[in-house]
């Protein structure tokens, strides 16, 4: 196991992830296509439904897959044990994790339902909370880090700011399917929106900053590379990335912190945090730690008050600073 950097190069952004092809460079074969083909299905099925009756119906997908997804169940529930412990009964978890799923089935309706929402008519779907952000950070002329998470529905708040005249440039990941990859590469480039795959993103991260764009980073996974530090999350240090926080260290831009937490009716409010700024006299190390610090405990605060909303399924703290973490593998009653 590769020693996180040293002092000296922690300051400068890593690069994260694994090479791998982006998606319109893989091989083609027949399980895409049936993949692809069910996707436009879908979206053309959930499109002609009212929204009532479209949410219902993913809601009833979060109860299909939770029914059938003990894995992810187990996950979830342990990832809950840390993060409440006694605080939340058993019955309490299991409603939160059943929840879970229902919320993130509707979620991928809404994202179905996005070619609905257009320049004319996104405020009948959203409500916007501390957007000023984002207008006085770009003042500066140094560009404007936006961290979010796994948490309500991200692909509605990019698609959103990119109608608010804010020039994005989202960080994502190639999907392994290349006619898929290719819809939602539209979906997400139609309002103007630039997409940077993680392979080499680092670079086209300052060169958007430089030419004072926002970017925007879903940082609230579990890093399991050398670039990771180990930082609070939920009680217990969880392996993050210093990407966002490097990123402000590195070029002055500001931090901006925000998630899309649902309503009722298909709606959601895009809320957004105070400005993080690095402090230029500050030790770097020190300051990516701090910054990295405050971003996971924004999302914890907006975790602890509307709890269902973010992605328990997923390992977030598989690995430490030694490796891979036995935290997983422990039994729990499902």
């Amino acid at each position: 196991m590769q020693e996180p950097e040293s002092r000296e190069s922690a300051p400068q952004p890593p690069e994260e992830g694994r090479i791998r092809p982006p998606g319109p460079d893989r091989k083609l074969t027949l399980v895409h296509v049936f993949q692809y083909l069910l996707v436009r299905f879908l979206e053309f099925f959930v499109t002609i439904l009212p929204l009532r009756l479209a949410l219902w119906f993913g809601s009833r997908i979060g109860d299909a897959v939770h029914a059938l997804d003990k894995r992810h169940r187990k996950i979830a529930l342990l990832n809950l044990d840390q993060a409440f412990g006694d605080r939340k009964g058993e019955m309490e978890k299991r409603a939160i994790v059943l929840e879970c799923y229902r919320h993130f089935g509707r979620a991928i309706i809404e994202t179905l339902r996005l070619p609905l929402i257009h320049p004319g008519n996104f405020t009948k779907y959203v409500e916007l909370d501390n957007v000023g952000g984002f207008y006085e950070g770009l003042k500066q002329g140094k560009g404007v880090i936006l961290c979010t998470a796994h948490y309500g529905n991200w692909e509605i708040m990019n698609l959103v700011l990119g109608y608010l005249n804010l020039p994005m440039s989202v960080v994502a990941r190639p999907l392994d399917n290349p006619l898929v990859h290719r819809y939602l590469e539209r979906l997400r480039n139609r309002n103007g929106n630039q997409l940077i795959y993680k392979h080499k993103a680092v670079r086209k991260l300052l060169s958007a900053l430089k030419e004072n764009r926002v970017v925007g980073l879903v940082n609230d996974q579990n890093v399991h590379d050398r670039n990771k530090i180990m930082v609070p999350f939920f009680g217990r240090d969880a392996a993050t990335t210093p990407t966002p926080a490097a990123l402000a260290v590195k070029t002055g831009a500001p931090i901006v912190t925000g998630f899309a937490l649902p309503l009722d009716r298909g709606r959601y409010r895009l809320s957004f945090g105070p400005t993080l700024h690095a402090d230029p006299n500050a030790d770097k190390d020190a300051e990516i730690r701090r910054l990295t610090r405050e971003i996971n405990l924004r999302l914890e605060n907006q975790i602890t008050y509307h709890t269902p909303y973010w992605f328990w399924v997923h390992k977030r703290f598989k690995h430490d600073e030694n490796g891979e973490t036995q935290f997983y593998k422990r039994d729990r009653d499902v």
